[in-house]
């Protein structure tokens, strides 16, 4: 039998955008079937009834990614910049080997309003098209961060001086 239709429920190229936006590192597509759904309800998992087919194999794909991503969390260095705010300079300082590192050649200095313009989030950017809604021009120059807390092991969230909120993507911070 044929392949039912695939369809894209948030749109095509949606989740490359989540994933360039937020960093995600790793994303599946799981198909949407009745007989996953039923399955489920009668206690039975579809990928024990079904294991060679198509979204056993996506399952299985995303179970070793988690196991994966656990191991790195668990075993590996943390890679994650450390990003810290200097009131007297009025500068983020971004460690690039992680955090607790002291190697001070590796460490970069970025303005404050340069990263609250990068804000990805969907007040500043329009989410279907990826076109800047923010005007850089009305991020002051003296915004400050408030607050700067860890979001997992992949985004910094930034609480910022003129009220808004943004999370960023370490490879995003990286690149700027």
């Amino acid at each position: 039998s044929a392949d039912p239709e695939k369809i894209q429920i948030f749109g095509a190229g949606h989740r490359d955008r989540l994933s360039q936006q937020w960093g995600i590192e790793q994303s599946f597509s799981i198909p949407l079937l009745n007989k996953i759904a039923a399955n489920g309800d009668n206690g039975t998992p579809f990928v024990l009834e079904f294991p060679d087919s198509p979204p056993a194999k996506i399952y299985q794909e995303l179970a070793s990614a988690v196991v994966s991503e656990v191991a790195k969390t668990k075993f590996a260095k943390s890679m994650r910049p450390s990003v810290q705010y200097d009131a007297e300079s009025h500068l983020l300082q971004v460690s690039q080997n992680g955090v607790g590192s002291t190697d001070e050649e590796h460490v970069a200095t970025l303005p404050p309003a340069e990263l609250r313009r990068a804000c990805r989030c969907a007040a500043c950017v329009e989410e279907l098209t990826g076109r800047q809604i923010l005007v850089p021009s009305s991020v002051s120059d003296k915004i400050a961060p408030r607050n700067m807390v860890p979001t997992g092991n992949y985004a910094l969230s930034v609480d910022w001086s003129d009220g808004h909120r943004s999370l960023y993507p370490y490879r995003q911070i990286r690149a700027l």
